[in-house]
């Protein structure tokens, strides 16, 4: 019986092709292999060198200076937050009955601001009824009051509020203050009021009153067209009455006695307080020195 062979141990034809391009190329898919990876070893290497170069050599001055420039930016945020002007701040609204159903009002303003003075509108909203707008100002670092007198509303009401609008707020020029507002203010605001004096035994066409007075001194050596008057009668530390009066063309030097008459003759008066304001920034309140 004859013997049998199986050549190529069983591989197929494509087989045997591939076997042979292996054995024929071996050598050259070897190179091949090899320098892939190390191109790859190269490509890798290279990333983490550059990365690592990046890091230390080339972005991280720039982004430090990004920092310090945003440092930079939220110093300069601050400064410009802390050069704001702050909110002017109001006390409560005062309510005074006067004569024939009418009501006066009363509030002090305070103004934090060594640098800036404001000017603005204002009313009081007594139970839903506004009183006439006026025009008002405050002058840098400063407390002054606000006053509406003989308002009648349709309704008396015990409390009322204040309402502000158009607020302009105006940053002192140190040219236009020698370079020092305080010392600015101090020699222009020199008012002083002497022998203040309250009493309630006054009669006037048969009718009792209470009187005020008071000796008004323009100390400064500046002259103003009109210089406001704000009397306040105190009971204790709480405010019961309310006037004001202007005076015209107030000399340097010049001391005038004042008497304010109250209709509603208050009682029990501890403490009066005169408050005067002129604005200092307006440069047509100067008296002429030939008015002198």
């Amino acid at each position: 019986m004859a013997e049998t062979y199986n050549i190529g141990s069983g591989l197929s034809e494509q087989e045997l092709d591939l076997a042979s391009f292996w054995v024929r190329n071996r050598s050259l898919l070897q190179k091949i292999s090899h320098g892939l990876l190390i191109g790859f070893s190269v490509l890798t290497w290279g990333f983490v060198l550059w990365s690592l170069l990046d890091a230390y050599a080339i972005s991280y001055p720039r982004e430090a200076r990004i920092t310090q420039i945003v440092a930079n930016n939220q110093l300069a945020i601050q400064g410009l937050e802390s050069s704001r002007p702050k909110t002017v701040q109001s006390s409560e609204v005062s309510v005074f009955s006067a004569t024939d159903g009418r009501e006066d009002f009363l509030v002090e303003l305070t103004n934090p601001n060594a640098q800036w003075m404001a000017t603005f509108t204002y009313q009081f909203n007594s139970n839903g009824e506004l009183t006439p707008q006026r025009e008002g100002y405050i002058l840098p670092n400063s407390q002054r009051y606000l006053t509406e007198l003989g308002f009648t509303p349709q309704k008396l009401a015990p409390t009322a509020r204040l309402v502000v609008d158009n607020i302009q707020w105006r940053r002192v020029n140190p040219n236009e203050v020698d370079g020092n507002y305080q010392d600015f203010a101090a020699r222009r605001l020199l008012f002083d009021f002497a022998n203040i004096d309250f009493q309630k035994t006054v009669t006037l066409a048969n009718q009792d009153v209470g009187q005020s007075s008071f000796d008004f001194t323009n100390q400064s050596a500046y002259g103003y067209w009109n210089v406001d008057l704000t009397v306040v009668l105190f009971r204790g530390t709480i405010p019961v009455g309310v006037t004001t009066i202007t005076e015209h063309e107030v000399k340097p030097g010049e001391q005038r006695p004042v008497t304010i008459n109250w209709f509603e003759n208050p009682s029990g008066i501890t403490k009066t307080e005169v408050q005067a304001n002129t604005n200092i920034f307006d440069p047509n309140n100067y008296l002429e020195a030939a008015r002198f």
